[in-house]
């Protein structure tokens, strides 16, 4: 995200030289103008109006893609492509998408041979990533470009192989993510190419559409999918039984745990509640890591991934309806309507097609995930190079007479604001990296100096409340380590401090539930120097429950707190609360029946 940041910056910089030095206003007016600026207003809004502004602006921590700079970037990119690139620099675009494909299909075909099984806690054999971070992710972006091959195919009267190879290897990759939204959106997408394709020309071009097919039937029959075993897979099977009967690693969905559709119905639904709560314009921009808590159906609790947190809906539609409301979903509806009106439009030029094909693809992939910074790109320029493949015209020279007095100030001016900008960014990435390092020394018991490292971020990044969330944690380990040492008077200090960074840190986002959960382990672990911070922990699941009130965890470790402090009626009724929240939690039943026996003992 920062190098679109970055990108954006340095494109839209050297647009403003262009049209300063021209003397002219380039901009090319089309259809998605009006489509577009409506969809900024209305993440607009919706950011203006948030529950944790900063998430809106920024995007949810870790993940970044959604947030508010984001859509003003690709709008940006999107207006700079057509406005300064025409058919032949399109093209030279398109092998540019094309040679990068190459490069991460090659190194997801190596990984899926074990190139780097070491470095990963996921299985990534048996489901590929290559350089994109998630299998889903690599597929949904693969299927968008494979039909490019197609239409290269058709259009090239020489040298027609070497597009029916890339298609070949894009292919592989996408069956050895063992993605079934990639799978779903590549039938999409080639159904939509070879249907217009036959349907268009007739019987001219059913050899490359039998080819192209054939070829997919019978790597789906060699390397299987997520549906159909493979002889591949089969003949492995027997070898690797002994392999697979090891301690699994991964997630739950890839050691067995509740099937992915059972887990994406149940997130589906909590996020239909926030829409209907929050119907006009959503709980704000990539909110939905908090506003979740809020409607999570109590059968989550259920599911292998009951603890886990869930920042996105699974669905890119509900995730737009219930971070941007009704507003914000029919605006990014009407987006896509009118780009799909952009293919339509072109349709005569395969290439216009073959991106349409595969913009339809990505559509359905983010049907069943959510979009990532290289699925977003396409998202924006697939309508940009179709706009641009129709234009033949090549742009406008730079005059070559000398800039005036007035333009030179205006192109010092331009670049001093770039110059800001670009360390601004900077200096956004530098937190971030201190901030991971800072919680790297944290992780090996190191608080001395991880506090430098998140010192450094936080002046940096004085707002971002997760920084102070690491080193609240920090002062804490701190203060634990001079108590052992009976160094009470610096213990109370540190103590002091961990508890004034957490509550600014919840102060910065008073919706996030999940900061709320760290607060409570600073004060529970100062209880340890003085008891009296035990009602601060309290007090803080108590506001936490009031957030999440089906988190079974938060209801537990409030029950166990209860007893802490003396409340045994509470505890009891809480863990109570708890067992019915989730049925299978035993350690909540264990404590049930641990404290409720003390009780009678005790009369």
């Amino acid at each position: 995200m920062v190098l679109v940041y970055i990108l954006t910056t340095l494109t839209t910089a050297a647009w403003i030289v262009r049209m300063i030095s021209e003397r002219k206003f380039v901009f090319r007016r089309t259809i998605l103008d009006i489509p577009l600026l409506i969809f900024i207003a209305s993440q607009l809004i919706s950011t203006i109006f948030s529950m944790d502004p900063r998430t809106s602006w920024l995007g949810y921590y870790s993940r970044f893609n959604g947030g508010m700079f984001s859509v003003i970037c690709y709008a940006l990119l999107y207006w700079a492509y057509v406005s300064n690139l025409d058919r032949k620099s399109t093209l030279i675009t398109i092998r540019y998408f094309l040679a990068s494909a190459v490069l991460v299909s090659v190194y997801g075909i190596l990984e899926h041979f074990g190139i780097d099984k070491r470095l990963w806690v996921q299985d990534v054999q048996s489901r590929v990533f290559s350089t994109l971070g998630q299998p889903n992710w690599l597929a949904a972006w693969i299927v968008a470009l494979i039909p490019i091959t197609w239409a290269i195919a058709i259009l090239n009267k020489t040298k027609k192989i070497i597009p029916y190879l890339l298609s070949v290897l894009f292919f592989v990759v996408l069956l050895f993510t063992g993605s079934r939204s990639g799978l779903l959106g590549f039938a999409a997408a080639d159904g939509i190419f070879w249907l217009y394709v036959l349907a268009k020309f007739k019987k001219k071009f059913i050899k490359p559409f039998v080819i192209c097919n054939l070829a997919f039937v019978i790597l789906c029959l060699i390397f299987g999918t997520e549906v159909t075993p493979g002889i591949y897979r089969l003949i492995t099977h027997s070898s690797n039984q002994q392999i697979n009967q090891s301690a699994p690693s991964g997630t739950a969905l890839e050691t067995g745990g509740t099937e992915s559709g059972t887990i994406r119905q149940i997130v589906w639904k909590g996020a239909l509640q926030v829409w209907l709560h929050y119907p006009v314009f959503g709980t704000g921009v990539e909110t939905f890591a908090y506003s979740y808590y809020l409607y999570r159906p109590a059968e989550h609790n259920l599911t292998s991934e009951w603890d886990f947190i869930y920042n996105k809906a699974h669905n890119e539609f509900l995730n737009m309806a219930a971070n941007s409301g009704t507003f914000g979903l029919l605006s990014y509806l009407v987006l896509i309507g009118f780009t799909i009106y952009i293919f339509i439009k072109n349709r005569k030029d395969l290439l216009a097609i073959s991106l349409f094909s595969g913009y339809m693809g990505l559509l359905v992939t983010n049907f069943f995930g959510f979009s990532v910074v290289p699925t977003e790109l396409e998202f924006f320029l697939f309508p940009a190079i179709a706009v641009s493949l129709a234009i033949s015209e090549k742009p406008s020279v730079v005059s070559k007479t000398k800039n005036k007095t007035v333009q030179k100030i205006l192109i010092f001016i331009t670049l001093i604001a770039t110059g800001y900008l670009l360390i601004t960014i900077v200096n956004y990435w530098r937190a971030d990296y201190l901030y991971a390092q800072g919680r790297s020394y944290n992780s090996i018991k190191r608080p001395d100096i991880a506090t430098k490292y998140l010192t450094q971020a936080i002046g940096l990044e004085p707002a971002e409340p997760l920084y102070r969330e690491e080193l609240a944690s920090s002062y804490v380990s701190l203060a634990l380590t001079l108590n052992q040492q009976k160094d009470t008077n610096d213990a109370n200090q540190f103590a002091s401090a961990a508890t004034s960074e957490i509550e600014k840190a919840e102060s910065l986002s008073p919706a996030n539930v999940i900061l709320k959960r760290t607060e409570y382990g600073v004060f529970m672990n100062l209880a340890g120097l003085n008891s009296d911070y035990l009602v601060n922990a309290r007090d803080t699941l108590i506001a936490a429950v009031a957030l999440a009130p089906t988190d079974a965890k938060l209801h537990y470790y409030l029950g166990l707190t209860y007893a802490r402090i003396g409340q045994v009626d509470l505890s009891l009724k809480t863990l109570a609360e708890t067992i019915a929240l989730k049925s299978d939690y035993q350690d909540a039943r264990d404590a049930y029946a641990i404290i409720l026996k003390a009780e009678k003992s005790a009369k």
